[in-house]
């Protein structure tokens, strides 16, 4: 498995959060149609992740996102400024998934 590092932090009160994010530098694969690339991960949460990418997604597509030693995972494009994005999983991580690959 790929190596992270990771720093928890709490949420500022105008952007409440509904689960624990953790800071977060590692790679993972993108899908979107017939589209993959490589996009770097900011920060990951059980609901979802930061990216960055090098082509802009799209808000409200849905792409699968191949974490490391993970199945890919789907998720909806909640948010994008620029390559940055936000990511909603369909299916939120396990929390015993999230804490390993946040470790």
């Amino acid at each position: 498995m790929q190596n992270f590092t990771a720093e928890l932090y709490a949420s500022r009160p105008e952007q409440p959060r509904q689960d624990e994010r953790r800071t977060v530098c590692g790679e993972a694969q993108c899908r979107r149609g017939g589209n993959r690339e490589k996009v770097e991960l900011r920060d990951l949460s059980p609901g979802g992740a930061r990216v960055v990418a090098l082509s802009p997604l799209r808000e409200g597509y849905s792409v699968w996102l191949k974490l490391p030693g993970l199945d890919a995972v789907e998720a909806r494009i909640v948010w994008t400024r620029g390559f940055e994005s936000g990511c909603e999983f369909v299916h939120p991580l396990h929390p015993a998934v999230f804490d390993t690959l946040s470790r």
